[in-house]
């Protein structure tokens, strides 16, 4: 920010800002905004015509934390709200940051000094920086300075071939290498010891017979070559390669129509893959070597299985597992464990939706909370000192690859953004890295009866942005859903089959987790939002876009849905650790008053058709249900099975936090829209007779399913889908760690 200020007045377009008042006066009417946001507008005058990094201002405005997701987002909708004016003042530059278009002039200043107002220019470099040193005092031109903290390439002459992914423009972009380019999806890669080579999974299957294989190449944009070859039906996924190079790990597995699945190992140089031991399909473990050489260490499977959610290590000549003897509560889900170069302790992510990174020793005992996010986290791998762990976990509206200093607790930027899945060579410092790139749009289907052929699925509401997690209103007439097609991630309102309704909720920051939840009566939902550096249960009402913040007696919501009563509400909050539990409050004029509880709860709803409570637990799979004052708690459907049926299983690709997304309730009964028997989109009846719980593929085109909204009146399946499967590996240099 600027070093001294010219005054405490500045004229930004017609508004007039005291700076020490924090007021900001537009039209005569004063608009008083937070200290934050003041300091927000100040990077963006001191920068007036450029565009500006979210990374910047989180660095400037938020020096030394690490604050939750979207906080820059609700400082500039602050701003926005209290300068008014018909032509937007801020400009988002999607994917990139803000950019200040109004001039500016400072006020009672000495003629002497008086600055010109500075004028709206073009477009200029991305003011943009990594690390995250103390700038409480410093300019932006000093966080510049950072810039030998940001990832360049240095891998000769592949350095011109580079894809500039991030945001920006100029030398302060963070530049890495794309190295692979292939239509459909790479993914899961790891790096060899040396960071010479990457072998990741890809799909293979020209002839439609479901092949997913390995594949080794460079660290650069090269051709790469097979290094298996599944037979029909079979996928090679999640490598993990030997600490001396000579082997990789991978689970081999098929879903049908004979289910199986194998932990193989084989020579990195190529040859035939054997096995070392069985796993469940439905179940995979994110797994790592130990630095011996003779064993991996596996964590919970994201999907949760119960009994099976802590950290174990495997004896690969023996063939035999054992648990780790350490610290570990039955709700937990430790996951993606990763040891240390010097096999001392293990790293691993416990729990999903409010994660954090832990560490344990290697001989096991009481674990240590390491960071404090409570965010999703996407992969973890150690540096090859040991000291750091590279991870990836939401900054903002999208997942960032971070570093964190294992002894000081200091997380830095490291510059990639929409990154997931990092591999870090043990012995070179090089990452490799998962670049999503899918775009995501809101379909509707009718669903077909008993006999009849599903028609070809509809667009609800075109556009070049990314639509999800939508939420139809119980008459069928309005929609509620997440979109960034006007730049950064908004709660969107409109009335079906009018794109001319669609309108923002203003001032109101969403946290896309799930999707909204309708009042009986159609007027209100239950959303969470920022609140700050935190987040917030909101009841808002679409039609005039208020949104009232509702005062929990505890815990930080990840969830709240209505009962059918009138004043009852189900909200699942944290419990503390990363925890999740379900909460059953009586709602007054005045507060909310909590009448029963249950802990391991990820996200629950009414089910209108037997009016009993379904939930989700993290800890075990499958679909739960509870008497709606939460008594007698059972599982309902354990959602693999269909006895009897063609569809051997419902695929738990991304467990509770996905299936959730998944479930459609009504009067008529309750589905799961899930995977099964080769189609992503399946209409599948939950705790259905023998043979009766699969139902028709409603969208048979490849790609995920991220939200559905089920209008049983008119029939319509509402539903978020990324048809374009697009994910690429990126490779770049880790920079020397900050001290």
């Amino acid at each position: 920010m600027l070093q001294t200020l010219p005054s405490q007045r500045v004229r930004v377009g017609e508004s007039i800002v005291d700076l020490a008042a924090r007021e900001i006066t537009t039209g005569g009417a004063p608009h008083r905004v937070s200290l934050k946001a003041i300091d927000l507008l100040l990077v963006l005058i001191e920068h007036a015509g450029k565009v500006v990094s979210r990374e910047t201002l989180l660095e400037t405005v938020w020096p030394d934390t690490l604050p939750g997701d979207d906080v820059v987002t609700q400082a500039v909708a602050q701003l926005r709200k209290a300068l008014g004016s018909d032509e937007p003042c801020i400009e988002t530059i999607a994917k990139h940051g803000y950019r200040l278009l109004a001039p500016v002039q400072w006020l009672d200043v000495p003629d002497a000094v008086q600055d010109e107002p500075v004028p709206a220019t073009e477009p200029a470099a991305t003011a943009t920086t990594t690390a995250r040193p103390a700038l409480r005092a410093v300019g932006v031109a000093a966080a510049l300075a950072t810039l030998g903290l940001v990832l360049w390439l240095a891998i000769g002459a592949d350095r011109e071939r580079a894809q500039k992914v991030t945001g920006g423009s100029g030398d302060a972009d963070p530049p890495f290498l794309k190295i692979t380019s292939a239509p459909g999806m790479e993914y899961s890669p790891s790096l060899s010891p040396d960071g010479s080579q990457v072998a990741y999974s890809a799909y293979v299957d020209e002839a439609g017979e479901g092949r997913t294989a390995l594949m080794l190449q460079t660290t650069a944009p090269v051709e790469p070559r097979p290094l298996t070859h599944p037979a029909a039906g079979e996928q090679d996924v999640m490598s993990a390669w030997s600490p001396d190079g000579r082997q990789i790990a991978f689970y081999r597995l098929r879903r049908s129509p004979d289910p199986s699945c194998h932990v193989m190992i084989m020579a990195s140089a190529g040859g035939e893959p054997h096995p070392v031991a069985s796993c469940e399909v439905d179940h995979l473990r994110k797994f790592n070597w130990h630095p011996d050489g003779q064993h991996l260490v596996f964590g919970a499977s994201i999907a949760g299985q119960t009994g099976v959610n802590a950290v174990e290590v495997f004896d690969i000549a023996a063939g035999t597992s054992r648990k780790l003897d350490y610290t570990h509560a039955a709700s937990d889900l430790d996951l993606a464990p990763a040891y240390s170069p010097d096999g001392r302790w293990i790293a691993f992510q416990r729990n999903v939706s409010r994660g954090d990174l832990w560490l344990v020793a290697a001989t096991g005992g009481q674990p240590e909370r390491l960071t404090r996010i409570e965010s999703n986290i996407y992969g973890l791998a150690w540096a090859p000192d040991g000291k750091s762990i590279v991870f990836s976990a939401y900054r903002g509206q999208e997942p960032s690859l971070l570093r964190l200093d294992v002894q000081s607790r200091r997380i830095t930027e490291l510059g990639v953004v929409n990154a997931r899945n990092p591999s870090v060579a043990l012995k070179d410092a090089s990452v490799a890295f998962v670049i999503e790139e899918a775009a995501t749009a809101l379909y509707r289907i009718r669903i077909p009866a008993e006999g009849e052929s599903p028609t070809s699925p509809e667009p609800v509401f075109p556009s070049s942005g990314s639509e999800m997690l939508p939420s139809v209103s119980p008459d069928g007439r309005q929609i509620m859903f997440v979109s960034d097609r006007t730049g950064d991630a908004r709660l969107w309102w409109g009335e079906i089959g009018r794109a001319s309704s669609l309108r923002p909720i203003e001032n109101f920051v969403p946290f896309p987790r799930h999707p909204v939840a309708w009042s009986a009566d159609g007027k209100t939902v239950l959303a969470i939002g920022a609140d700050g550096d935190n987040e917030a249960l909101y009841e808002i009402t679409p039609a005039t876009g208020a949104a009232r913040k509702l005062a929990l007696p505890q815990g930080r919501p990840t969830y709240g849905a209505y009962l059918a009563e009138p004043g009852r509400l189900l909200v699942v909050s944290d419990r503390g650790a990363g925890r999740l539990g379900l909460t059953l409050y009586a709602r007054s004029a005045q507060d909310l008053k909590a009448l029963a509880s249950l802990d391991d709860v990820a996200m629950a709803r009414l089910d209108p058709s037997s009016r009993r409570v379904l939930f989700f637990r993290t800890a075990s799979w499958g679909l739960w249900q509870a008497g709606p004052d939460l008594d007698g708690p059972r599982i309902l459907d354990d959602l693999h099975a269909d006895p009897g049926g063609t569809m051997p299983r419902i695929v738990p690709s991304a467990g509770f936090y996905l299936q959730s997304r998944r479930l459609a309730t009504s009067a008529r009964g309750t589905w799961i829209v899930g995977a099964g028997d080769g189609c992503n989109v399946r209409w599948i009846a939950v705790n259905a007779p023998k043979g009766g719980r699969s139902g028709p593929c409603l969208d048979p085109r490849g790609g995920e399913l991220t939200g559905v909204s089920y209008d049983a009146g008119s029939g319509w399946l509402y539903y978020s889908y990324s048809t374009q499967d697009a994910s690429d590996i990126g490779f770049a240099r880790l920079p020397a760690a900050a001290h």
